[in-house]
């Protein structure tokens, strides 16, 4: 999903046995998300979830729409309301649609086996809920924190790659609605947190506590957006390769068993 950093070791690719360590491409990322947040956000909102105007692009239909459907869709709108965008270009719809697969969790190689878990999924589960803290943040099966994406069913359609790629480079491509703000008020109040709307009008900005500061712009007296999300940018250093895979496997293994235990209530 997100690009290496430089502080993380050449040699982690081998030592996390996890092959060649395939990317999708960044760039293309990078301008996807641009021009989803710019085109396709207002009605589907920031994380394609679905908004007051516009549906989940994150379901199973949407999932199984091809490529070729999605162009079509996009360059041509529907009768259902939603407007043509044959003005942004191919590149551009091009762009959205990996962008999109890749929120989806099935950009090109994002299908994992079950021969790919590289670590121990109950060691990961220790790490998740204690050392690396995923939980301050992340809701996994009904516990843990909730200004962050939930994880339940996040490794269910990844590679060992790309969670792993997503760990270590979270901000690449930045969603906008993860990105962190820094805003000062008219009294001298310094609020960092996530930026959850900004308009003409007022700011509203959501902190780790989980608290919603709705600041009216009139109160407001700088505002600083920052390039990055609340993820840690340095589990490359913080934890071992061993650790890492470990966490890997834990978000892979939860996705399949909750996963084969919605299939069964069924």
């Amino acid at each position: 999903m997100l690009r290496w950093r430089s502080a993380f070791p050449t040699t982690l690719c081998s030592t996390l046995i996890l092959g060649a360590c395939p990317l999708p491409s960044t760039a293309q990322s990078n301008q996807g998300a641009q021009r989803f947040v710019e085109y396709c956000a207002a009605c589907h909102g920031a994380d394609a979830r679905g908004g007051d105007k516009g549906p989940s692009l994150l379901s199973p239909v949407s999932v199984a729409a091809s490529d070729d459907d999605l162009i079509r869709v996009i360059h041509d709108g529907t009768s259902q309301g939603m407007p043509p965008f044959a003005q942004i270009g191919n590149t551009n719809i091009a762009a959205v649609i990996h962008y999109l697969r890749v929120l989806q969790g099935t950009a090109a190689g994002s299908t994992g086996s079950e021969s790919s878990i590289p670590g121990n999924p109950a060691a990961g589960q220790d790490l998740f809920f204690g050392k690396a803290r995923c939980f301050t943040c992340h809701m996994m099966q009904g516990q843990g924190g909730f200004i962050a994406g939930g994880l339940t069913n996040y490794g269910r359609n990844r590679t060992p790659q790309a969670v792993l790629h997503a760990i270590l480079s979270p901000d690449d491509p930045l969603i906008h609605s993860s990105r962190v703000v820094n805003v000062t008020t008219s009294a001298g109040q310094r609020i960092t947190g996530v930026l959850r709307n900004e308009d003409a009008f007022g700011i509203d900005v959501q902190t780790e506590d989980g608290r919603f500061h709705m600041l009216p712009m009139s109160d407001v007296s700088d505002i600083q957006h920052t390039d990055h999300s609340l993820m840690p940018r340095d589990y490359a250093t913080r934890l071992t390769p061993k650790q890492l895979n470990d966490i890997v496997s834990f978000l892979i293994v939860s996705a399949r068993d909750s996963n084969k235990s919605t299939r069964q209530g069924n």
